[in-house]
């Protein structure tokens, strides 16, 4: 059931590390092509609680989980179709427009796609499962790290093979999810008669009244998590970068 996470792993790393790279390469001034790496973090803080809200409520009779994960990863191949593909669908010069904002819809689309993972596994799993199967989920990041840089590794110039490279980007996802929709049966979610009323928003609503009259070790971890975040996305989007311009010379 973890295994979808390992697919939606590789192709974060995939494009967090090339997305400058293959922006400057359809034209793209510096300042844009980093500037533009702006989109996962924005797009994520707001996808993440709407998508989880929406699939909590949902009384689909697939489940609440696998229809929003199965219509994520359909959305997420087309749009990075259009984006790594845009070289050859628009004429020279011309496909950093649409790369450049189609890098935003894949991001949403990757934030929809994910956010069901973690909740599926804690429906699915028992009690004495719930915290060992947080730990297979890190494992399991790892091992997408690895086969992420592994594949750029392929070709010596990966943003002049970008639409290859998606391509068995989502070749991978296509097998994890199948494997996670043969082995994760969902029962509908039939929501009480005398549940409250909610909206869309409601849980970005609750997380910001909930933080009044936290204790200062709240804030103090909340702080130490976003340092985390920050040294892991830099070192995600640029150190390949780094390493390539800086310590090989390109």
């Amino acid at each position: 059931m973890a295994l979808p996470q390992l697919g939606v792993q590789v192709m974060w790393i995939v494009l967090g590390s090339n997305a400058a790279p293959y922006l400057k390469h359809l034209g793209a001034p510096d300042f844009l092509a980093t500037l533009n790496n702006i989109a996962g973090p924005v797009t994520g803080f707001f996808m993440g609680p709407l998508v989880g809200s929406w699939s909590d409520r949902s009384t689909n009779r697939y489940g609440r989980r696998r229809p929003i994960i199965i219509g994520g990863l359909m959305s997420t191949i087309i749009a990075g179709v259009l984006y790594a593909g845009s070289e050859k669908a628009l004429p020279e010069g011309s496909a950093i427009w649409l790369a450049a904002p189609m890098y935003w819809v894949l991001d949403v689309t990757i934030n929809i796609f994910q956010t069901p993972f973690r909740a599926l596994v804690s429906d699915k799993a028992s009690t004495d499962q719930q915290v060992p199967m947080q730990a297979v989920f890190v494992i399991i990041i790892s091992a997408g790290n690895y086969i992420a840089y592994s594949l750029t590794m392929i070709y010596d110039d990966p943003t002049s093979h970008m639409l290859m490279l998606m391509i068995i980007v989502f070749a991978i996802n296509v097998v994890c999810v199948g494997i996670m929709m043969i082995s994760a049966r969902e029962t509908p979610f039939v929501r009480p008669e005398d549940a409250p009323r909610e909206t869309l928003c409601s849980p970005v609503v609750n997380i910001v009244r909930s933080v009044k009259g936290m204790t200062t070790a709240f804030f103090f971890l909340a702080l130490v998590q976003c340092f985390v975040w920050l040294g892991n996305g830099t070192w995600a989007m640029y150190g390949q970068q780094w390493f390539t311009s800086n310590v090989f010379t390109g």
